[in-house]
């Protein structure tokens, strides 16, 4: 009966916290459409004091979209809104290390795909639709989650490429998939840097290590292997989120990232599974076989023959075929006007053009906004817990709430029109305000590129290098947000 009586003050709170009606409503709606109590019955071990964990974890939910965001900060405003919650519900859920929030993430992740696939294959167009359908991609990259307490648990100092120093916290390697239409984030790993001091392991004092939070897990918990991964190399990470992606069924044409992740290891993963690799390439020693001889890219460079010119782009690129490890791989290199920097792209896909390559590359740029928008409007890397569990916990409700709002907003905009996005080309679709900022962003760098012939990507890394611009660059975003509110 409590149960009934908390999910009918969840119905009333939605509709009346008009401080933020719509994301309210959004959050509350939308995880009840995906109808997944069936799928977290698993959890019901762990209702205590009447409490279901569904409901808590809409709760939770809904706190990373609201204003306030942390626990303490929203109990007045869910009291006036008959929930009567204490702190430790909450706190409680999060903490325990029984919970495998991988496989939670991973059920709305399927929800969201089957609700959007559904309304996807309507209507008369169907054959259109698959014919111009777009590349479906697994984007990899990771990012910075600053912490301020040096007693959580298994914290450590890691290098910031913002500010150029090492600062305290984790990174986030993520995994975005993007299904043709949305990208959503699907899995994640945190991971800490030992360092090469053997004195101060992971960039801390000794004395500060002692002082860190610390509990005992049983061997069989589902936290254990979060914590373990900690310590794992990113690569050999990547190629388990990768292949836990294909495991689950979802289909990945091509693999998206940066020069950090390109090696032979990923590449060799991607192809073993039938998808293909898109990324920027920069080990200057590895070699290549190309015309029966082995070489480094750079000498490949000056045997590639006279350069291109592609205008859509405004871009100058050569192509060379080569052999990595015996799989066909494609080089372009490519550079902005006649004295821009050379960069190189590698993709596993020998059949695609420089042009194609680039554009579906640039979908890459998907995960970007992601880091920036979960972290500025959903409180990602907020979380000043010192149980690792919770940072999991936390990490996952950002997620959660991020695919949540991406459904809910392609549903308002799209399936109420009609058969989902029938026969519109991508880029004449409503996008969201974010996306339509940093394009915008992007243009005009990229105008600055062209006249003074630099690569977009190196100053654009230059800028958000400087904390200045950096600081610029966020105010254009949350003004706009503030004036859109």
């Amino acid at each position: 009966m409590l149960r009934d009586k908390i999910t009918e003050k969840i119905s009333e709170l939605q509709n009346n916290l008009s401080s933020n009606q719509p994301e309210s409503s959004t959050i509350f709606q939308t995880l009840k459409s995906f109808k997944l109590s069936a799928n977290f019955a698993e959890f019901n071990f762990l209702k205590t004091q009447g409490y279901a964990f569904n409901v808590v974890l809409s709760v939770l939910i809904w706190m990373v979209v609201h204003s306030k965001k942390t626990v303490n900060s929203s109990l007045p405003e869910l009291s006036v809104g008959g929930i009567h919650l204490g702190k430790d519900v909450f706190y409680r859920l999060k903490n325990l290390e029984k919970v495998c929030w991988r496989r939670i993430l991973w059920y709305v992740v399927k929800k969201f795909l089957s609700q959007t696939q559904k309304e996807d294959t309507q209507g008369a167009e169907k054959e259109k639709k698959e014919k111009n359908k777009k590349p479906r991609c697994l984007i990899l990259d990771d990012t910075l989650l600053e912490k301020t307490g040096n007693r959580i648990e298994k914290i450590g100092k890691v290098w910031c490429h913002v500010t150029n120093r090492m600062v305290l916290g984790f990174r986030m390697l993520a995994g975005l998939y993007f299904d043709g239409t949305s990208a959503i984030p699907v899995d994640f790993s945190l991971v800490r840097e030992k360092g090469k001091k053997p004195e101060k392991p992971f960039g801390m004092s000794k004395k500060h290590l002692r002082r860190q939070f610390s509990k005992k897990r049983a061997k069989e918990s589902e936290s254990v292997s979060r914590v373990k991964e900690l310590d794992i190399n990113k690569i050999m990470l990547s190629i388990e989120l990768f292949l836990r992606t294909v495991l689950h069924g979802l289909p990945v044409d091509y693999v998206l990232c940066d020069s950090w992740f390109t090696c032979s290891d990923l590449i060799t993963a991607v192809r073993q599974k039938g998808s293909h690799l898109i990324g920027m390439y920069k080990f200057a020693k590895t070699k290549f076989n190309y015309r029966g001889k082995t070489l480094t890219y750079n000498a490949i460079f000056h045997l590639a023959g006279k350069e291109k010119r592609c205008k859509k782009l405004n871009l100058y690129y050569k192509t060379a075929r080569v052999m990595y490890n015996e799989m066909p791989v494609t080089l372009f290199f490519s550079r902005v006007g006649t004295n821009g920097k050379w960069k190189v792209i590698l993709t596993t896909d020998t059949k695609l053009s420089f042009l194609k390559a680039i554009e579906i590359y640039q979908i890459r740029w998907s995960i970007e906004v992601f880091f920036k928008e979960a972290k500025q409007m959903l409180n990602l890397g907020g979380c000043q817990s010192s149980n690792f569990d919770a940072q999991i916990a936390d990490t996952t409700i950002t997620m959660i709430a991020y695919i949540l709002l991406a459904f809910r907003f392609r549903y308002d905009n799209y399936v109420s029109m009609g058969a989902l996005f029938r026969a519109i080309d991508a880029e004449n679709l409503q996008k969201t305000i974010d996306i339509r900022l940093w394009e915008m962003f992007v243009a005009l760098v990229q105008t600055v590129c062209e006249l003074i012939e630099k690569d977009i990507d190196e100053i654009i890394e230059l800028i958000m290098r400087k904390p200045e611009f950096k600081r610029m660059v966020d105010n254009i975003f949350s003004t706009h947000y503030k004036q859109a509110g």
